[in-house]
């Protein structure tokens, strides 16, 4: 499919195959309306529009020099020390190879979606809730009143 004839409708659908959402394409497009949001909308809706998006997707995607598969069983191997993550050759002649295992695990586990690296890993949490009421309070809850005081049993060392 040609470029298509309308100029904004062709920066919009490159915006929009980038990953940008309809609103924020419309407005960096056009940062003067003001419902740029139903605007958007509208635009995105178009079938010129939409195929052109689907049509530079597709492209971009063909370019890519490997297959997101081909990528993580590259980072797999790196993983496991078949091969190494950088190779550096030295103006002496010799060459160094570097084993980043950890790079290349944290790169696959990017690639999976489980981590985004922003966020330190979490340990689980211990969460405990008490619920407080001060001395004077008008009505604190009746199992409360009714409570028998618990005093520890001494034990007698002998």
């Amino acid at each position: 499919m040609p470029r298509l004839k309308n100029r904004l409708h062709e920066r919009f659908a490159w915006l929009i195959a980038e990953g940008l959402d309809r609103k924020a394409a419309y407005l960096k497009l056009c940062p003067h309306v003001s419902d740029p949001g139903t605007l958007g909308y509208k635009l995105y809706r178009r079938l010129d529009v939409k195929s052109r998006v689907a049509e530079i997707q597709c492209e971009v995607h063909s370019r890519a020099l490997m297959a997101i598969d081909e990528k993580r069983d590259r980072l797999r191997q790196m993983i496991e020390g078949v091969i190494p993550t950088k190779v550096t050759k030295r103006r002496d002649g010799t060459v160094e190879a570097v084993f980043d295992m950890l790079g290349a695990l944290v790169a696959d586990a990017k690639m999976a979606g489980e981590f985004d690296g922003t966020a330190a890993v979490k340990e689980p949490e211990i969460k405990l809730e008490f619920e407080m009421y001060h001395r004077n309070h008008p009505n604190p809850p009746r199992e409360w009143l009714n409570r028998a005081l618990v005093v520890p049993k001494v034990i007698s060392e002998s």
